[in-house]
Order: C-alpha cells, then structure tokens, then sequence
C-alpha cells in the first residue's frame, strides 16, 4: 500500500484515530477512579459548579462547530476526503454527548439550584447526539446537499440548552 491516494490510508489513519482516542478515554477513566472520583456519586456543589463552568466553554466550541458544519457546503470532495470529514462528525457529535452527560451528572449534583428543564435537556441533548453519531443519514451540510433536519435540530436544542446552563450558574 505504497499509494497513499488510496482510500484505505484513510481508513487505517482513522482507524488509528478511534483507537486513540479510545485509549486515552480509558487512561482518563482510570486516572480519575485513583484519584477517589466517582462518577455515580453526586459532588459538592462547588466542585460540580467549578466543573460546569468548564464544561459550559467546551460545550459551546462543539456548539459553534456543529452550527458551523451546517451551514457550511463547499466544494465536491475525494471519496477519502468526504469520509475523514464524516468521521471527524461523528467525533464532533461523541465529544458533544460525552460532555453533556459529564453536565448532566454534575447538574444532579446541583439539583436543588437548577431548574429541572436545564437538567433534563442535558441528557436530551446527550441522547440526541449518541443517536446522530450512529445514524448514517444525519449528516451536515456537504457538497450541494443541505443539513439534515436532525443535525439542524441539536445544533439550535445544545444552543439553547448552553445559553440555560450558562445563566443558571
């Protein structure tokens, strides 16, 4: 495999990728088990708002890039260019649910100073985003086709839900 337009190269480079990504996922995991964190336990409220803060800026760089990806429609791409770009949605879309389930856990931590929409749309958009990431019709803007209606749907619900969390802290 000396041809490096083939589209397997992208196939090995992303394999690679999720691989990664993967690993560095679980070694995030592990580190914060040993450092006495538990996921399922609910955290004092001023660590969980510390943490929302956080996440709050994080979400909303997945936010604009999701809003951004689907109004963007450009040129034609290589066949391996075209699967890189919906590989690197469907990462867009992961990092999206992981951060909002991480939101939702420190939102219960906080249930008592939330209102229970903002609780609730976390794990909606979570949710949303897991199933988009699976679905192979739920793209966003390419070539001449629009976004789909899914796609355009979590963009405006994790906007709206980011500008809740945002005032509610």
């Amino acid at each position: 495999m000396r041809d490096h337009t083939h589209p397997a190269v992208a196939l090995h480079a992303l394999a690679l990728v999720a691989a990664a990504r993967t690993a560095l996922a679980a070694a995030r995991s592990i580190t914060e088990r040993r450092a006495g964190s538990d996921p399922t336990t609910l955290e004092a409220p001023e660590a969980a708002r510390e943490d929302l803060t956080v996440l709050a800026g994080e979400i909303g760089s997945h936010v604009a890039r999701l809003r951004l990806r689907s109004i963007i429609v450009g040129e034609e791409l290589s066949r391996a260019a075209s699967l890189a770009q919906a590989f690197e949605d469907r990462l867009l879309l992961d990092d999206l649910a992981r951060d909002a389930r991480r939101a939702h856990q420190k939102l219960l931590s906080l249930h008592a100073e939330m209102p229970l929409a903002t609780i609730e749309e976390a794990r909606i958009v979570a949710q949303s985003a897991t199933r988009l990431a699976t679905e192979p019709d739920a793209l966003p803007a390419s070539g001449d086709a629009p976004a789909s209606p899914e796609w355009l749907d979590l963009a405006e619900r994790a906007a709206d839900w980011l500008d809740a969390l945002r005032e509610a802290l």
